[in-house]
């Protein structure tokens, strides 16, 4: 009879500790619960941290993956135009000057493609290397009425903008999406088919 009222009480003992262990595990102090959040917290905050990095290590440059240098520029009008005014746009930059001939081969897919998008998140805008003109924005002026384009304009009067791009030919052209950043690079002449894929694949 002993034995067995033995067995029963290390039954019992045995249940009661199962018991008192799961309870700890269900039950855990406040302290520890307040703690996992904060880590829970910092882990998060970590993260974001880290995007951020990301974001900010995109260099400035010339080339694709990079961002497009900032630039401010008078157009025709008088205007001052900067190129970090556009983010939230695909903006198509283009350099040229009146006497390359594929610049004035290209000039009339230009503004084919600048009617299409004007009215649009697209801004086409083009760069005349004014201090490579003969006569300077007489020249520029000259061929822009003669023949009819409306596209804009901005002036490049003393040649800044055209080093810190590093334009070794003309045209070139400069896709770039609405993070600022350069998506594609293109040197040579292109058909209004052309800069619209280009453009579209910016947009994407």
């Amino acid at each position: 009879m002993q034995r067995i009222f033995s067995f029963i009480l290390m039954l019992v003992l045995s249940i009661s500790l199962v018991t008192a262990c799961d309870n700890k595990e269900a039950e855990k102090p406040k302290d520890t619960v307040v703690q996992e959040e904060k880590s829970k917290e910092n882990k998060e905050e970590n993260l974001n941290n880290k995007e951020e990095n990301v974001e900010e290590e995109i260099q400035e440059g010339i080339f694709p993956g990079d961002k497009a240098f900032d630039f401010t520029l008078l157009d025709r009008e008088g205007n001052e135009i900067s190129l970090s005014k556009l983010k939230g746009k695909v903006v198509f930059l283009n350099f040229w000057t009146s006497w390359c001939p594929a610049c004035i081969d290209e000039m009339p897919y230009i503004q084919k493609v600048y009617e299409k998008y004007k009215d649009s998140d697209v801004v086409v805008l083009t760069v005349n290397i004014t201090a490579a003109e003969k006569n300077g924005i007489k020249d520029t002026n000259t061929f822009l009425e003669k023949n009819n384009y409306t596209f804009p304009v901005l002036l490049d009067t003393e040649g800044e903008v055209v080093k810190k791009y590093r334009i070794s030919g003309i045209p070139t052209t400069y896709i770039i999406d609405k993070d600022g950043i350069i998506v594609n690079l293109v040197t040579g002449p292109m058909n209004d088919e052309t800069m619209i894929k280009q453009i579209q694949a910016a947009q994407k």
